[in-house]
């Protein structure tokens, strides 16, 4: 460790807020950090894109272009930039206070009565459409090191992703598409605040070793910690921890950690829980599953052909289909598992493979596929959702597809009502579920595992040229949608047989 604290940045400073030992590693010790994954890698992309198109919006800015790691030669580029009066916004300029530095979306000159002077706003770019916490102090880190460096600031905001536009199809307008949310007041109101936390996390970087932090929710909250798996290699996890009861409140879980109790086996009889956290901790203390004796009448109440459907959707921040908004769903695929009465077995899909707007031709195709008759069995509400979406979308469609929503049976709720197993660990996600009761499937090794991966995967595969690589992603796109639906029918078909077997018990 150097004899002196290094540098702060305004990401260290935040990563400090969250744990001092993930900031003690961003300093000394980046080389434990995990690589990036995909569904990291996507969301920095997006937001790079959307801040280069903010961009834009600004016309006449200049971009500062030292690197991130080049922080002097970044300063004396804004330095310059600053005091040129032909510019009338910066982009990246880095700035400086107490040896802590940030590089700043766009600083904008204000003009006065037509004339540029030394005034700025500060304007912090997020790929995001509404005001979270650790946007605030973001600016608020920010705020303070302008201020700091003696730079007058007026106002200093999240320039954010506007839900309330509509893209016409044509041409997207930057200047609907975007808000500006002033935040001057709140950013203002943490300066000392902001303060004592740079001394903070400072005489944090100065001391001899590594503070010692214990692995907890703070890992994962607000972002998870690249280095949670060097912070956890050593570390024995309880096999059934309390965080696996379903809705466990963070009193209820405090009360528990006064007690000592970190297992669920290890709450006591007399501990106050809701019928479905009491099944949980009974189930555990038992090592056996739990069937209600209602699990076969439930079953029973679908109605054959049995269609297993699923939708994907994606959601992209810059609409790219006319009438959509920013972070739209739009369904681009679904897979149907239809089961006759006898038992045969019959796979149909739709995949949009161009660019073109999907909803019109999956909807036609959904609708011939399923018929008129026979359950449609989903998996949580989303296809609910998504039905009546595309039915509001398309009008002269919309009686046909709200005719589907009575024939929806929905298998999530019933298993959450009617059965539980120990190594559920609370969760009753499908991928959670599947292996449990199916254990010769499972979404391991897929290439696609999970719903926002097949989104972003889509979007990737829209703007491919690589025609090889485009057809790799729907292949892998086709499998999982197809998985999610086969997974249903297998769950439907192993509860039916745990059912049986508690009506001859």
């Amino acid at each position: 460790m150097p004899s002196s604290p290094p540098r702060l940045s305004k990401s260290r400073v935040q990563s400090g807020v969250q744990c001092t030992l993930r900031m003690w590693n961003d300093s000394f010790a980046r080389e434990l950090a995990a690589p990036a994954d995909e569904l990291k890698q996507f969301i920095f992309d997006r937001g790079n894109q959307i801040g280069m198109l903010a961009r834009e919006r600004y016309p006449g800015g200049s971009l500062i272009q030292a690197e991130y790691y080049e922080t002097s030669l970044a300063l004396e580029q804004t330095q310059a930039a600053l005091t040129d009066a032909s510019v009338t916004a910066l982009f990246e300029p880095a700035i400086l206070h107490e040896n802590v530095s940030a590089r700043v979306d766009v600083l904008q000159r204000v003009a006065a009565d037509n004339e540029v002077n030394d005034t700025w706003d500060l304007i912090e770019v997020k790929s995001a459409t509404t005001v979270k916490d650790v946007y605030v102090r973001d600016l608020a880190i920010q705020l303070w090191i302008a201020r700091g460096t003696g730079l007058q600031i007026r106002r200093a905001g999240l320039l954010l992703l506007n839900r309330d536009y509509v893209y016409d199809g044509i041409q997207v307008d930057l200047d609907q598409l975007f808000k500006f949310v002033d935040l001057t007041v709140e950013a203002d109101g943490k300066h000392d605040e902001i303060g004592e936390l740079v001394r903070a996390m400072q005489a944090v970087l100065g001391a001899e070793a590594a503070p010692a932090v214990e692995p907890g929710e703070h890992c994962t909250v607000p972002y998870t910690c690249p280095y949670y798996g060097d912070c956890t290699r050593d570390h024995v996890f309880p096999q059934h921890p309390v965080r696996d009861l379903p809705g466990i409140r963070a009193n209820k879980r405090r009360e528990l950690e006064a007690l000592g109790v970190v297992e669920i086996a290890e709450i006591p009889r007399n501990f106050s829980l809701n019928p479905k956290q009491t099944r949980v901790r009974d189930a555990v203390m038992s090592g056996a599953d739990w069937v209600s004796d209602g699990l076969a009448g439930a079953l029973a109440e679908i109605h054959h052909p049995v269609h297993h459907l699923d939708f994907e959707a994606f959601m992209p921040a810059v609409p790219v289909y006319a009438g959509t908004r920013p972070f739209n769903a739009v369904p681009f695929q679904y897979s149907i598992h239809r089961e006759s009465e006898s038992g045969g077995v019959e796979h149909l899909e739709y995949l949009c493979t161009n660019r073109a707007d999907p909803r019109r031709e999956l909807a036609k195709s959904m609708l011939a596929d399923l018929g008129d008759r026979g359950s449609i069995c989903v998996y949580s509400a989303y296809e609910k959702t998504t039905i009546k979406a595309l039915a509001n979308h398309l009008p002269d469609l919309a009686e046909e597809l709200l005719a589907l929503l009575p024939r929806l049976w929905d298998l999530l709720p019933i298993i959450q009502r009617h059965y539980y197993h120990p190594e559920f660990h609370g969760s009753y996600s499908i991928k959670n579920v599947l292996p449990v009761l199916v254990p010769n499937r499972s979404y391991d090794d897929m290439e696609i595992a999970d719903g926002r991966t097949a989104a972003n995967k889509y979007e990737t595969a829209r703007a491919l040229e690589d025609e090889t690589a485009r057809n790799k992603i729907f292949n892998d796109l086709r499998t999982y949608c197809g998985q999610d639906t086969e997974a249903m029918m297998a769950l439907r078909r192993a509860l039916a047989l745990r059912a049986e077997r508690r009506g001859r018990a």
